[in-house]
């Protein structure tokens, strides 16, 4: 195992620095022959596998084991991702049309003027015109499912007690296919699409009622207030419930209504939902599962010091009382105070309207609501957006007619950040504050600005239960950093300042095919004007073993680098 004190000085643990470069031969992030691929890197430990040093490549061998080689030797691209501290899931899509090579045989016509062109795809020139190539759902969305598998959180079908991978098993059904994908602590959700709305399939440990499944048999009055516990049948013995296949859960009370977000915590789960009626828009928040820090805001504030606090848990999704006003369709740009996103902490829920503003509810206990340290918030409270005062707090200069706001929240543990549209990253709570933490609650409570280089402006943000990572983009180009308590195999202390993780984005199988082959390379007809490519991150998934990111290299259609293979059939220079 290495840890961070093996690869810098314990002196600079406060400063910022990066993991010494990887020395794989790869291309750099501002290489000006990039394709149109998706490349998926990991960082920690993924079932034995370690890169400590920097980001590496996740092997087509990990989804080949699984059985859906014939997916990427068609084209897939990933859709979404999300981690609880000890699974994933990861969601791709089948391309429309398939990416592997037809080679013309002699008795095929060619049209004038394509001789050339079929010429060219003799020596493998074999990208298929990108515009007939976009991925959507005609073909089948899957989710691939990696980690721990105590309470059948995979989806498998089954559990069990070492940690495995394999594709969520039974029928994700919805003519949108899947839309995203939540991980909370031993339990799954997936949203897909429909015609007329969405799914939601729920499958794990439904103990608590984190997945809404209702309960299996009536509720009984108990002696002890405490005891929730899940009965079977005439036995009285307090048991698990999970549920080891995908099951289809009733989220809002009608059909038609369209889930916006979804998001799960250590026990709980939230869902934001949309739908339009007689020229309305109408939304929903609803929670379902443990309401031990009033986390599901379904609690009223003249019951808060009830003990114990009732409801205690919730078996189903059940609307919050978010004071929401409809939005007349004729005025959808004008949406304010319109919610964009839930978001979960462990123990604690967050809104996020399209105005900046928030709502909280759940546990406070370090200030992670940006509303002070609270032992539990049990119904929505508003918070003006928190931006302006932070700004004004730490001498930063902006623009009061256009005042900064939250273009991103995320909530690991004890903390919750915000990624602003200045792109800054500011910290509430207690955990990876980009510096030293005090023991004073007061600060916790407090936005702490994470400090980054002059000429770093963070492109997306994403956390675990434990750390932060940032995406980044500087005059050098994109890079990625990581603060807080890493993944076990990266370090075995707290990395206070953002430490940049070195990545470079590997070849794909065909271009290392023609660097092997330069005769046929020498008829590749290049298709990209060289100039800097500006990546993003599709999708991004972090576990307490572990982190995944799904890089977009910025080039029109999204498509897995390991789909593009080289040709079967073409005889290499050595043959030749």
């Amino acid at each position: 195992m290495t840890c961070i004190r093996r690869l810098v000085r314990p002196s600079s643990l406060f400063t910022r620095r990066s993991f010494p470069p990887t020395q794989t031969a790869c291309r750099r992030l501002t290489s000006s022959s990039h394709h149109p691929y998706q490349h998926v890197l990991y960082f920690g430990n993924v079932l034995g596998y370690e890169s400590v040093h920097a980001l590496s490549k996740f092997p087509r061998a990990w989804l080949d084991s699984v059985g859906v080689s014939n997916d990427i030797d068609h084209g897939i691209r990933f859709t979404s991702a999300s981690a609880a501290p000890h699974h994933l899931l990861l969601s791709y899509t089948l391309l429309d049309a398939s990416l592997k090579r037809t080679h013309q045989s002699a008795e095929d016509v060619v049209l004038p003027g394509a001789l050339h062109e079929a010429q060219e795809a003799k020596h493998g020139d074999v990208i298929l015109d990108q515009s007939s190539h976009t991925a959507t759902t005609s073909f089948p969305s899957k989710v691939f499912a990696l980690g721990r598998n105590t309470h059948a959180q995979l989806g498998l079908g089954f559990s069990s007690q070492e940690a495995t991978r394999g594709m969520v098993t039974g029928e994700l059904y919805g003519s949108g296919g899947v839309h995203a994908v939540a991980a909370g602590n031993g339990f799954s959700l997936v949203v897909t699409n429909t015609e007329h709305g969405s799914n939601v399939f729920a499958f794990g440990n439904d103990t608590l009622g984190q997945l809404g499944s209702a309960s299996c048999s009536p509720e009984i009055a108990r002696q002890d207030a405490y005891d929730i516990s899940v009965r079977m049948g005439a036995s009285d013995a307090p048991q698990l419930k999970l549920l080891p296949l995908p099951k289809k859960v009733q989220v809002a009370d009608a059909d038609g209504w369209q889930v916006l977000s979804i998001s799960a915590g250590l026990d709980h789960s939230l869902v934001l939902v949309e739908s339009q009626i007689n020229g309305w828009i109408i939304q929903s928040v609803l929670s379902t599962g443990s309401n031990t820090d009033g986390q599901l805001g379904l609690t009223t504030n003249d019951q808060q010091d009830q003990v114990p606090i009732q409801p205690l848990i919730s078996r189903a999704f059940s609307q919050i009382p978010v004071p929401l006003r409809p939005v007349s369709t004729a005025k959808r740009g004008d949406q304010g105070q319109s919610l964009v996103e839930v978001v979960c902490g462990a123990d604690t829920s967050y809104a996020l309207t399209a105005g900046g503003d928030l709502w909280v509810w759940g546990n406070s206990e370090y200030g992670q609501s940006f509303s002070g340290v609270h032992d539990r918030i049990v119904a929505p409270l508003f918070v003006s957006n928190p931006l302006p005062s932070a700004y004004h707090q730490s001498h930063i200069e902006f623009d009061r007619h256009r005042p900064p706001k939250p273009r991103k929240l995320v909530a690991g543990g004890s903390f919750a950040a915000i990624l602003d549209t200045l792109g800054r990253v500011w910290v509430a709570g207690y955990g990876p504050r980009g510096k030293r933490v005090s023991a004073d609650p007061a600060e916790w409570a407090s936005l702490s600005l994470v400090e980054f280089a002059p000429d770093c402006v963070v492109q997306d943000l994403f956390c675990g239960l434990e750390y932060l990572v940032a995406f980044t983009h500087t005059s050098g180009g994109a890079e990625v950093f990581i603060w807080g308590v890493p993944p076990r195999s990266i370090s075995s202390v707290p990395i206070i300042a953002p430490t940049r993780v070195p990545f470079s984005l590997p070849r794909t199988p065909r271009e290392q095919w023609l660097d092997d082959n330069p005769q046929h390379k020498a008829h590749q007809k290049s298709k990209l004007t060289a100039q800097e490519v500006r990546l993003s991150i599709d999708a991004a998934a972090c576990t307490r073993d572990h982190l995944l990111l799904v890089i977009n290299d910025g080039r029109h259609q999204h498509v897995w680098a390991e789909c593009d293979q080289p040709p079967r059939d073409e005889r290499t220079d050595v043959l030749q």
